[in-house]
């Protein structure tokens, strides 16, 4: 593990060259983004939900639960993380204001805040997207042009002075088609938003028609595949300003991990199983993730401690 206290800022890296990050959830899922060598990650609302709740992406976790959330990863993880904000959890500029302000002093590098209703998440609107419906034909309510714009005013303020990046979200394009996203971009970025983030995108064609209108650093939402073949290719969406790339990738990965172990465990009624697979590593990747390096860290910090002797 690297010195969390020595992160470097997203702003940096997505200024040298385009950022690959996968959603996390917590310590665990932030750990294995560092020893897969990604650069930075995005917490998400969604998969936040899952793990404290237990609930669906549908807008049901707190402010509270995600900035504690956010604490525990940046004061763990070296990597720069992501917030995903949601709304700012509450209607008004001085929500989105309060919510920024907390998630910066917690160590956000960056965030989004979108203009999504209360009734939002991924798992209202995602099957219809991933289908094929068209823009205009989804329903998905969004808050009003210029509510959204000032909740942008408001968390930009909130990022004064830190090292926090806003990203101004809009999922508008799903009811009201790309042109008006396009329009919120553009005006966000009139206010001082660094980057913009259209939920919807799903093929070069659109990625190159946002490129076409929208100036400075853009969002990728959540690369994906159909049928073995991704929507887009990640080094197509560098030129046009996509500098920073989601992906989902770990919920389903620690799910499948847990699963097949524990179906060996049960079944062998040992550990045996679990004890002597080598997971696909090499021995210096389990090294990395199971040696006691880090655990070494805490115990010679303790030993320093009640060490009265020294300064």
């Amino acid at each position: 593990m690297k010195d969390a206290s020595k992160r470097v800022t997203l702003r940096e890296l997505v200024a040298k060259e385009q950022v690959f990050a996968p959603c996390i959830w917590d310590c665990f899922s932030a750990q294995a983004a560092e020893l897969n060598g990604f650069e930075a990650t995005l917490l998400s609302g969604g998969a936040l939900s899952g793990c404290v709740a237990g609930m669906p992406d549908i807008g049901l976790i707190t402010a509270d639960d995600l900035v504690r959330q956010t604490e525990f990863i940046t004061q763990f993880s070296p990597l720069p993380c992501i917030i995903d904000a949601d709304d700012g959890y509450g209607e008004t500029p001085l929500h989105a204001y309060r919510t920024t302000k907390r998630l910066a002093h917690a160590g956000a590098m960056a965030l989004t805040v979108d203009d999504t209703t209360g009734l939002r998440g991924y798992n209202r609107w995602g099957k219809e997207l991933r289908s094929g419906m068209k823009d205009g034909t989804m329903k998905h309510p969004v808050i009003t042009r210029d509510n959204w714009l000032a909740k942008m005013k408001a968390s930009l303020e909130a990022c004064e002075r830190t090292d926090c990046l806003l990203i101004a979200r809009t999922e508008c394009k799903l009811q009201y088609g790309l042109d008006e996203a396009i329009e919120r971009c553009l005006r966000a970025i009139e206010l001082g938003a660094e980057m913009t983030l259209i939920i919807g995108l799903m093929n070069l064609e659109e990625a190159e028609y946002v490129s076409k209108h929208v100036p400075g650093w853009k969002m990728w939402p959540d690369v994906m595949s159909r049928n073995g073949v991704p929507d887009v290719r990640i080094e197509d969406l560098e030129p046009l300003g996509f500098n920073l790339v989601t992906m989902h990738i770990y919920e389903k990965a620690a799910m499948c991990g847990m699963l097949d172990f524990g179906k060996h465990v049960i079944r062998d009624r040992n550990t045996v199983y679990h004890d002597s697979h080598d997971m696909g590593l090499t021995p210096e990747e389990a090294k990395a993730f199971m040696g006691p390096s880090h655990d070494a860290h805490w115990f010679e910090k303790e030993a320093r401690f009640y060490d009265l002797t020294k300064s």
